[in-house]
């Protein structure tokens, strides 16, 4: 059956946009299985939504699982307390390559961000397809990393956050003393499209398993490189009311912190596997 959507790619590797969206009709059940369709297939996928209310927004995160009620950062509050308000005016930043929350045992499985306010110059989004990076690799090293694991952890982000007076010293005690740290697969098998996908991002990724500091911190280095080649990426100048979802499973992103002091404001919401759907 024919998608009822009208998809554009905005990227060879990764990235598309819906075109002429009727928000009346995106809630159906057939709207809903075509966008995931076209963000399994694409990995990331813009919606020009400007109308879009939070129990819209609601409604496409828990198409695709559990929303999070996010432990960081504010949300909209009674009946919204899974979109979670990212906001440049309370310090709020995503600077960094990273998957959402990759220190998790189960990280969230997909991320949608719609824009609210946005700055007059700067601000864009850039997302890196970690299926298409893999792919690239030579057999050697794919055979290499076949089996390894890497540690992920919060204690870098928020010494860092600390160091750059981001957060208080009472608030990055609390975090640190949850421990929120894993060890995941440096390479996972995507469970829908059974892609192979390397995970694992600057900002969390800490180290291999087993391996010497030197060659972990060497190996990490050049895949951080290699991960980062603009072939292998989409960059998005947002509108206000965009929407842009995400597969976390098997992409990176980076929201670029070059608009200050002006204010940017999004509302997010991250999604979990729900039992239904984790495989």
């Amino acid at each position: 059956m024919p998608s009822p959507l009208n998809v554009r790619p905005l990227g060879t590797a990764i990235g598309a946009e819906v075109l002429d969206l009727n928000l009346a009709d995106l809630l159906a059940p057939e709207s809903l299985a075509a966008i995931e369709a076209a963000l399994v297939k694409h990995e990331a996928l813009v919606l020009h939504v400007p109308d879009l209310l939070p129990q819209q927004h609601l409604a496409i995160a828990k198409h695709f699982g559990d929303p999070e009620v996010h432990t960081y950062f504010p949300n909209l509050g009674a009946g919204f307390e899974q979109i979670t308000v990212i906001d440049s005016k309370l310090g709020d930043r995503a600077d960094m390559w990273h998957h959402d929350e990759s220190f998790l045992p189960s990280p969230p499985i997909v991320t949608m961000t719609h824009a609210q306010i946005l700055p007059p110059i700067g601000g864009d989004t850039c997302w890196t397809s970690m299926t298409t990076a893999y792919d690239a690799l030579s057999a050697r090293m794919k055979q290499y990393l076949d089996g390894q694991m890497a540690w992920h952890d919060m204690n870098g982000p928020m010494t860092t956050a600390l160091r750059q007076g981001v957060v208080t010293h009472d608030r990055y005690v609390e975090v640190i003393k949850a421990g929120q740290r894993h060890l995941h697969p440096m390479v996972t098998v995507h469970p829908i499209t059974g892609r192979k996908a390397l995970f694992i991002n600057p900002t969390y990724t800490t180290h291999i398993d087993g391996l010497a500091p030197e060659e972990s911190d060497a190996i990490l280095a050049y895949l951080h490189r290699h991960c980062q080649q603009v072939q292998f990426g989409f960059r998005h100048r947002w509108a206000l009311g965009d929407m842009v979802l995400w597969d976390n499973r098997s992409v990176l992103h980076n929201a670029i912190l070059d608009y200050k002091p002006h204010q940017r404001r999004m509302h997010r919401a991250s999604v979990f596997a729900s039992a239904s759907t984790s495989s």
